[in-house]
């Protein structure tokens, strides 16, 4: 399990840098995805984004003081300020609306769970990107860990939506991590079954969370950045693939948000091939390519 968990953030990172240099546009069922520079946001080859980063702030975070929305708040405003969690401190680039006005909220003052927003046009995959973490630091019963997941995606996305969304992959996450041969089919039923008795009694989040499961058949744009789309986009090219590689080659290929669609399907095609390449996991030299591992290494190490 350890071995696993190490692999999703890994997974996770190399699926975003991957992702960086395709971003906006158009899909392509031919493209041929590899390591590239430039791109465009025009930065170095095995650059994270936006994504890795805030995702290693919140395993940061969980690793450093326990679960403290006020403290992962804290951090996202280190990485915004000066640059931490980014590869070799190079800064923050990508940033989403709803997550800058979100930050702006954390600078005056705001308490960190009601900084997120909550309007009908602050459902981006903001908050979906970074959740991994949750699933993998600590063994909490599925009531604290679904809370955890709401408080953790309303420091910047408060919908109601935002936050199911989270907390299924969160337990979606967690199905793999004690089971990585389990069908994908089924993780998803035990997952959705794990997250509806949660919601009893709950009518706003068991009404959000069937507003999801609705939307599987009905994507709106496939690799977009709205987390409907987001969150099946990736859940497919996940539980569709046959490796890792395979997993991100049909991400970036979807076109639009290339590099958070891969982040979010490479956490779970880390947790289920690992980073062996021979056995289905991580390219070598997708990873040999990735920039700043020496951060990442220092936080795989402190959550194993």
């Amino acid at each position: 399990m350890t071995e696993r968990a190490r692999a999703a953030i890994w997974g996770h990172l190399v699926g975003d840098a991957i992702g960086v240099p395709y971003e906006f546009r158009g899909p392509d069922p031919d493209r041929v995805v590899e390591v590239r520079q430039f791109g465009t946001h025009h930065q170095p080859a095995g650059t994270w984004s936006d994504d890795g980063a805030l995702m290693l702030a919140l395993l940061d975070s969980l690793t450093s003081v326990g679960f403290d929305p006020d403290d992962q708040g804290q951090r996202m405003l280190s990485w915004f300020d000066e640059g931490t969690y980014t590869p070799d401190g190079d800064g923050a680039f990508d940033v989403g609306a709803t997550t800058r006005a979100a930050i702006d909220r954390l600078r005056r003052g705001t308490p960190a769970p009601e900084a997120g927003g909550t309007a009908e046009r602050d459902q981006g995959n903001g908050s979906l990107m970074r959740i991994l973490p949750l699933a993998l630091v600590g063994a909490d019963p599925d009531k604290v860990i679904v809370e955890h997941a709401h408080l953790a995606s309303r420091v910047t996305h408060g919908h109601p939506v935002c936050q199911a969304a989270c907390a299924l992959y969160v337990l979606l996450a967690r199905e793999l991590l004690a089971d990585a041969t389990a069908e994908p089919d089924a993780v998803l039923d035990r997952s959705l079954a794990r997250l509806r008795a949660t919601y009893a009694g709950e009518a706003a989040l068991a009404s959000a969370l069937e507003e999801l499961v609705a939307h599987r058949a009905l994507l709106r744009r496939p690799g977009g950045g709205w987390v409907l789309d987001s969150f099946w986009s990736a859940w497919e090219c996940f539980a569709r693939a046959t490796s890792y590689r395979r997993t991100i080659e049909r991400a970036v290929r979807l076109g639009h948000d290339t590099d958070t669609t891969a982040a979010i399907a490479g956490g779970l095609a880390g947790l289920r091939w690992g980073i062996d390449e021979a056995a289905g996991g991580i390219p070598a030299d997708w990873l040999t390519a990735l920039r700043g591992k020496d951060l990442v290494e220092e936080l795989v190490t402190r959550l194993a």
